[in-house]
């Protein structure tokens, strides 16, 4: 019960305090008489707002080239393609699970493969289980997995990355907890 009153209080301040903002800039605007086209200005607060919370709900292909940084130890390859991705929302404490399907050139996946075998990543038969995986899963059609390196952090991340046997597809896993 208190969670609920927590997220609409949230919610509340959230949505209310940009609303008021607007209006008071709208209130403003319209009492000393400027032009009616500048009313649009009190649009801001609630333009940005809205701006944060879908770049929070649907990130950018800037992110995932971050996690595939993080989880690789390598810049993400300049040929190479986001072609499916997804992301759970940040809990709060920041963690959170990502997993997307890229496609890269032969050389890329060569230079990949050994930098995985250089980071202690192990290669497994099994897969990590997550909902972000399975549903990057069944975007992936009919094409199956030729190896799959997986790593353990200690801090709570795991890593999979998963090559598919289409010899070009790639697909990255990110999980913290």
């Amino acid at each position: 019960m208190e969670l609920f009153f927590f997220f609409l209080i949230a919610i509340i301040l959230g949505i209310g305090i940009p609303i008021g903002i607007s209006y008071l800039i709208y209130r403003w605007i319209k009492k000393k008489g400027f032009n009616k086209r500048l009313r649009f200005l009190a649009l801001i607060p609630i333009l940005t707002v809205r701006y944060f919370i879908y770049d929070a709900i649907y990130p950018s292909v800037e992110f995932y080239k971050t996690d595939f940084k993080e989880v690789t130890n390598m810049e993400f390859p300049e040929n190479g393609k986001i072609k499916y991705k997804t992301a759970s929302f940040p809990d709060h404490f920041g963690d959170y699970t990502s997993s997307f399907l890229a496609e890269f050139e032969q050389n890329d996946l060569k230079k990949l493969e050994n930098q995985l075998k250089n980071s202690r990543f192990e290669e497994k038969d099994n897969k990590m289980g997550s909902n972000e995986l399975d549903y990057i899963e069944r975007k992936k059609g009919r094409k199956g997995y030729s190896k799959q390196y997986i790593r353990q952090r200690k801090n709570g991340k795991h890593y999979s990355v998963g090559f598919l046997d289409d010899n070009k597809s790639v697909i990255i896993t990110r999980v913290s907890w």
